[in-house]
C-alpha cells in the first residue's frame, strides 16, 4: 500500500494567450475545472496503474466545492480521507499560455498548516509520499512514518529544518531549487540533497532533463524523454512522482525508477489538466520504446 499525504484542492484552468503586464488586460479563451493538488494528482496516477494507493489529505471544507472534489475522487475510485476541521477549500488558478507554461494563484492554502498531525490516518507500513503545503504539520507525519521504519519519498522540501528519510528519496524541482538550464548549480543542488537528507535525491528540468545523486556519490545528468508539444505542464511533477513510487513500490533499480517517471511525467504534458488524463502504462512503456537512445542513457 502506498499513502500519498498531501494537498487535494480544486484547478480552475483558464487559457490566456499570454500573461499581461502590472496593470494590463489579456482576455480568457476558455475556463475549465479538474481535481488538483500535488497528492490528489500523485494518486490519481498511481490508481489507474493499478496500484494499491490511500490518499490522506487536507480538510476539503464545505459547499459545492467539497462536493465536486469528492464526486472527482469517487470517479477515479481513490480512497480518502481527511479530518473534519473549519478550514476553506483549497483552489488554484492556473493560467496557461499556448507554451504550455502555467502561472498559479492560491487560495486557502495558507490556511492548511495548523491542523493537529496525529487526526491523519496514514497507516502504518509501506511508502509514504509527502510535500510541504501543510507546513509543520507535514513534517510531523514525515517524521511519524520515519519513526515507523517506513520509506517516504519527499517532494519539494528542502529547507534545513526537514526531515531526513532514510531509505526513502528526495524529489524536487527548479521552480524551488537550482536554477533552470544551470548544469553546475542543479548538479550541486543533488549531491547536496542527497547528503543533508540521507538518501538518492532527483532533481527536475523541464526540457533540460534531470539531475540525479545518491549519498556520498557523484551527481548524474540525464535526458528528458522528449514530446512533440507541450498542452499542459500542470502537475508533471507529480505524476513523475507517481513513476518514482510505481516503481519503487515494486523494487526496481533507481534508474529504471526514474527512466518511467520521466517517461511518465513527459507524456502527462500531452493533455490539459494536471489528472485528468493520466498516460496509461502502455502508453509510458510505447514512449520508453520509441527513444531507444534516451531509455539507454538511463542504464549506462
Amino acid at each position: 500500500m502506498i499513502t500519498v499525504f498531501g494537498t487535494v484542492c480544486l484547478d480552475r484552468v483558464r487559457r490566456v494567450q499570454r500573461i499581461p503586464p502590472i496593470g494590463g488586460y489579456v482576455g480568457v479563451n476558455s475556463e475549465r475545472w479538474f481535481l488538483g493538488g500535488e497528492a490528489a494528482n500523485t494518486a490519481s496516477a498511481l490508481r489507474a496503474w493499478r496500484a494499491e494507493v490511500r490518499l490522506v489529505g487536507n480538510p476539503l471544507g464545505h459547499g459545492e466545492f467539497r462536493t465536486m472534489i469528492e464526486a472527482a475522487l469517487r470517479d477515479r475510485g481513490i480512497a480518502y480521507t481527511a479530518p473534519e476541521f473549519d478550514r476553506q477549500t483549497p483552489v488554484c488558478d492556473v493560467y496557461l499560455t499556448p507554451d504550455g507554461e502555467r502561472t498559479m494563484f492560491g487560495m486557502g492554502f495558507s490556511e492548511l498548516d495548523g491542523v493537529p498531525a496525529e487526526v491523519f490516518e496514514i497507516g502504518d507500513s509501506g511508502w509514504l509520499a509527502a510535500e510541504p503545503n501543510m507546513g509543520e504539520t507535514a513534517r510531523q507525519v514525515v517524521r511519524r512514518a520515519v519513526g515507523q521504519g517506513r520509506p517516504v519519498l519527499l517532494m519539494d522540501f528542502y529547507q534545513e529544518s526537514d526531515p531526513p528519510v532514510p531509505g526513502g528519496c528526495w524529489q524536487c524541482s527548479t521552480d524551488w531549487v537550482g536554477a533552470r538550464g544551470d548544469l553546475q548549480a542543479n548538479r550541486e543542488v543533488v549531491v547536496e540533497m542527497a547528503r543533508r537528507f540521507q538518501c538518492p535525491a532527483v532533481l527536475t528540468d523541464g526540457a533540460h532533463g534531470i539531475h540525479t545523486a545518491e549519498p556520498g556519490g557523484p551527481a548524474r545528468t540525464l535526458p528528458p524523454f522528449p514530446i512533440d508539444h507541450v498542452v499542459d505542464s500542470t502537475g508533471a511533477g507529480d505524476v513523475f512522482r507517481a513513476g518514482l513510487l510505481y516503481g519503487l513500490d515494486q523494487g526496481w533499480p533507481w534508474m529504471r525508477c526514474l527512466a518511467f517517471a520521466s517517461a511518465a511525467g513527459a507524456q502527462n504534458c500531452l493533455h490539459e489538466g494536471a489528472s485528468e488524463v493520466v498516460p496509461t502504462l502502455a502508453e509510458i512503456e510505447a514512449h520508453l520504446g520509441a527513444h531507444p537512445e534516451v531509455r539507454r542513457s538511463y542504464h549506462g
